[in-house]
């Protein structure tokens, strides 16, 4: 199958799914660096058209594109991807004992944490773990959640993007004094540029609502939890020019 059909065919498939498939998104970017050099560019472009609101493709097409020897870069960017820690500090400052509630699509460092943190105390039926993916997956019928995770789909300088029904919830939230967490995987922060053209075509697409960082109790990011300015100073792609506007 040639690489720009396989494309194709993992973004169908990714449409089923919460967040980026990072290896065979990179396996077929590195085939065309490889085979077709000129098309990396045209694929990363149709990735993004397909889902424009998901930092994390923004930030592996600018590291491809901007890579001096593109299939290394993009395997490298990928590897960065894969080994976020942000699951892992994410299920050590999660309280212990304490329950946890998902509001809205839960990006991989979301499921891991939450893994995690069962293993931690003692495992889970295998039933109830399809519950890491969904708000629908609430804890026990009256009780309430110590702390609610949204994940971020994107970030800028001064604030997130959201899927558009888990950002509604967050205000009343807070509101009642319910403590809210945003996690922000690797990958996910992207300089000025980036963001406001990913701005741009995520609301064009619809479904999406953007949060300042005050609106959340606190921020988990690769370091653990980190306060806004630690988490938003420090985008690890550039603002590559091929991707700062381009008609479809």
């Amino acid at each position: 199958m040639h690489p720009l059909e396989q494309l194709r065919y993992v973004a169908r498939g990714w449409e089923s799914m919460d967040d980026l498939p990072v290896t065979e998104v990179a396996q077929i970017l590195a085939e065309l660096a490889e085979e077709s050099p000129a098309t990396l560019l045209h694929a990363c472009r149709r990735l993004i058209e397909y889902f424009p609101a998901s930092g994390r493709l923004w930030w592996l097409s600018a590291r491809a594109l901007s890579a001096p020897e593109p299939v290394g870069g993009i395997w490298e960017a990928a590897n960065e991807l894969l080994e976020d820690p942000t699951g892992k500090r994410l299920a050590a400052a999660l309280p212990a004992g304490g329950g946890v509630s998902v509001l809205g699509p839960a990006a991989d460092a979301v499921v891991s944490a939450l893994r995690r943190r069962r293993a931690r105390e003692g495992g889970a039926p295998k039933k109830n773990r399809e519950r890491d993916r969904s708000s629908r997956g609430q804890e026990r019928q009256g009780q309430e959640p110590a702390v609610v995770v949204v994940s971020a789909l994107a970030a800028g300088p001064d604030a997130l993007l959201l899927d558009g029904a888990a950002a509604r919830r967050v205000p009343g939230l807070a509101g009642r004094e319910r403590t809210v967490w945003a996690v922000v995987p690797r990958g996910t922060v992207l300089p000025e540029a980036l963001w406001q053209q990913l701005l741009i075509r995520a609301r064009s697409a619809g479904g999406v609502e953007t949060l300042s960082p005050d609106c959340f109790s606190a921020l988990a990011g690769p370091n653990g939890l980190a306060d806004a300015a630690d988490i938003f100073s420090s985008p690890t792609c550039p603002p590559v020019a091929e991707l700062l506007g381009w008609r479809s």
